[in-house]
């Protein structure tokens, strides 16, 4: 990423980003018509400037302002700043019809599902996977309209309706596989579930193979970590995730959070493991470099077709994680 000084703060930059961007000394008019012509850069300036407010709303020229006190601050500051954040969508269950769906109704319609691809395309939404996130980079995430779609459990609807829906559309999704049984005991258990059985390793592979779909660890047994101890949840995760790796043939990036529970402890657990990333639902602070470990994700089941238009706003992880510390108090 370029970084374009329009201050005199060379030195107190370059100590920062240890070499880490590429930085630019121009003068403010200069700095706009770099950035408008060179996609991938971003002007500093050290207090916020109207004119360049301005020309980031009209003319799609990104800068960032305010006191930088780490490398990692040039990829959050933006998005604290503009309360701005890829979205991740959380899916579970896809089904023909709403008969079809369990009664605790996790799920989304085919046709509905159908509508949602159809508007994210409308909107110039371009869906990644970590795994892309990764290579991709985290400073230059907000260069493209990117959306990640996330899906818990691995469902045999998965592949009978999400797969296909994603091929129709050249979109991709995340789906977090439990790996230790193939069907949902967890729910048939705690609130009298109808049974669903969770995908194969053939049903796997050829959705891995197709490009379209990246797989992530999700425990042995969709185990609740706020009811485990260390020793449990660090099996759990470890043996999850050499058995997905096996079954893959292929290293894990990223991992989700059974019910979006963890501990402190759960994150550094998941962290050595070797996951880059891990998703949680109602924690995080919306912004990913805040916590590569905790990183919030939005529920797309029971939503309307106006919610899900609110839903898939880089600015409503944000929204949502301060009304939600807010009530929490």
């Amino acid at each position: 990423m370029n970084i374009v000084l329009i201050d005199k703060e060379k030195q107190y930059i370059e100590k920062i980003n240890q070499k880490r961007n590429l930085l630019k000394n121009l003068n403010l008019m200069q700095a706009i018509i770099f950035c408008f012509f060179n996609k991938g850069s971003i002007i500093y300036s050290k207090e916020e400037k109207t004119v360049l407010n301005f020309c980031e709303k009209i003319l799609k020229v990104p800068y960032l302002y305010g006191k930088i006190e780490s490398v990692l601050d040039f990829e959050n500051h933006y998005a604290k700043i503009k309360r701005y954040e890829i979205p991740v969508l959380m899916y579970h269950q896809f089904v023909k019809n709403k008969r079809d769906g369990g009664k605790i109704k996790l799920f989304v319609t085919e046709k509905t599902f159908e509508l949602q691809l159809k508007i994210l395309k409308f909107l110039n939404y371009e869906t990644i996977t970590f795994e892309e996130l990764k290579s991709i980079g985290l400073q230059n995430r907000f260069f493209k309209k990117y959306i990640i779609l996330t899906v818990d459990d691995g469902y045999k609807d998965n592949y009978e309706i999400l797969f296909p829906l994603l091929k129709k559309y050249s979109m991709k999704a995340v789906i977090f596989l439990v790996s230790g049984l193939n069907y949902n005991k967890w729910t048939i258990e705690s609130d009298n579930e109808k049974k669903f059985y969770l995908m194969s390793t053939e049903e796997i592979l050829e959705m891995q193979n197709s490009g379209l779909v990246e797989f992530g660890g999700h425990t042995l047994t969709h185990l609740d970590f706020h009811k485990a101890g260390k020793e449990i949840a660090e099996r759990e995760i470890i043996k999850d995730k050499e058995i997905t790796e096996k079954r893959l043939n292929k290293k894990l990036t990223v991992f989700a959070y059974p019910y979006g529970h963890r501990k402190e402890e759960t994150k550094k657990l998941v962290e050595e493991a070797g996951y880059d990333f891990a998703v949680s639902t109602d924690t995080g602070a919306g912004i990913f470099t805040d916590d590569l470990y905790d990183i919030r994700r939005t529920a797309i089941d029971k939503t309307s077709l106006v919610d899900f238009l609110r839903k898939i706003s880089p600015r409503y992880a944000q929204y949502k994680a301060k009304k939600y510390k807010n009530k929490r108090g």
